[in-house]
């Protein structure tokens, strides 16, 4: 993935470093990307960079650490076919201040779940689709990879599709997220659950 040719959005609301491997993304306080699925809450306002792909099927994976302070606080990967459908896989610091793998499912309104808590410095995260469906899958060593969530979202077959990287701080003054090891791969996996 070619790095420097990602597509920043949300200017306003942080700052990017973008290097040859890694990216550096810095959130504004109250920033945040989730649509309540009980009330009119709608928020889009986080700095994201992203690109489109045009492959049915992909991966892409990155090494994410944060430097967490308040909740909620998170560096995600995300894949969205439209405004209203999307879907992202965060590390992200819980109401309770524990470092978690979050993921969200947004059709229109957002599914929002906690995963494990992951008490490392740094996680693997992968988003992965085969051109139906999308598969979240976390990691400590980018080499076997848990499996966490398995899901579809209107318009996932549609090319090119976005993915990219954002980084939020809800609740707080603001936040950074770093993303390194950064690769997109096209093979397809067999077994969501097998560790591959």
């Amino acid at each position: 993935m070619n790095l420097q040719r990602l597509q920043t959005r949300g200017e306003n609301h942080g700052t990017a470093v973008v290097g040859d491997t890694s990216l550096t993304l810095t959130a504004n306080g109250s920033t945040d990307w989730f649509h309540h699925p009980a009330d009119s809450f709608r928020r889009s306002d986080v700095l994201s960079l992203g690109t489109e792909v045009a492959e049915e099927t992909f991966a892409v994976a990155a090494r994410v650490s944060v430097e967490f302070s308040s909740p909620y606080d998170a560096g995600a990967i995300f894949v969205q076919t439209d405004e209203d459908n999307w879907a992202k896989l965060a590390f992200e610091y819980s109401a309770a201040r524990k470092p978690t793998i979050v993921s969200v499912v947004t059709r229109t309104t957002s599914d929002d779940c906690d995963g494990p808590n992951f008490h490392r410095e740094a996680v693997w995260l992968r988003v992965y689709c085969d051109g139906d469906t999308i598969a979240f899958h976390f990691s400590e060593d980018g080499e076997f990879w848990q499996f966490l969530r398995w899901f579809a979202i209107p318009g996932i077959r549609k090319r090119p599709i976005k993915v990219g990287f954002g980084v939020q701080s809800p609740t707080g003054e603001g936040s950074k997220a770093h993303f390194d090891h950064i690769k997109i791969t096209f093979e397809k996996i067999a077994d969501l659950r097998s560790g591959a």
